[in-house]
């Protein structure tokens, strides 16, 4: 089972995770997103020098990379969503909105997840882009390996809030029900 029709009755404490309100919380994972950018960053120079993003033969060459990657991060941005507006249908059966508003985009729903649900609902986005920008990047010559990559890193570090959400989640050890709206997570043990 991935969803409740309601929340139970049994669940009765409340939790919020809310980094709109929490700006302690939202400085920590500002702070966890631009760290593991960092690692990432470290990582894809063991494997192509980051001075190959530089080397392109000119100024318009250089400026020509440079919007693509804003158009690659924009359309990845717009993926990202769209996956989470699909895995909310395939597991809930309902339809999600997505709205964007202030400097996001966000899915809105009512769907009370259980601790699995939650979890896959999460990590598909995450997870289905990331295996295809691994595969391009196998695959496309090295020439555009730092593009490619660079979405790749924005794919998982603006994924620290899931990460720190789903550690709070499964540290409960308990039956919890979680209500993702969006912009805060609201669970019930």
């Amino acid at each position: 089972m991935y969803c409740y029709k309601e929340k139970p009755e049994k669940l009765k404490t409340e939790h919020v995770i809310d980094p709109e309100e929490d700006k302690k919380l939202r400085l920590y994972l500002s702070l966890g997103a631009v760290g593991l950018a960092a690692v990432l960053v470290g990582i894809g120079c063991i494997f192509v020098p980051i001075a190959k993003l530089y080397d392109v033969g000119g100024v318009g060459s250089f400026v020509l990379r440079a919007v693509l990657i804003i158009v690659m991060a924009a359309v990845y941005y717009c993926v990202h969503e769209l996956l989470h507006a699909c895995m909310l249908k395939r597991l809930t059966g309902d339809t999600a909105k997505i709205i964007f508003e202030k400097y996001h985009a966000h899915c809105v729903s009512e769907a009370v997840f259980t601790l699995k649900g939650y979890l896959i609902y999460c990590f598909a986005s995450v997870a289905i882009i990331g295996v295809v920008l691994l595969i391009l990047n196998l695959v496309l010559p090295e020439r555009f390996f730092w593009q490619v990559y660079i979405i790749q890193i924005i794919n998982i570090a603006g994924a620290a809030g899931e990460f720190y959400a789903a550690y709070r989640l499964i540290k409960e050890r308990k039956e919890l029900a979680v209500l993702d709206d969006g912009e805060k997570l609201t669970y019930w043990t």
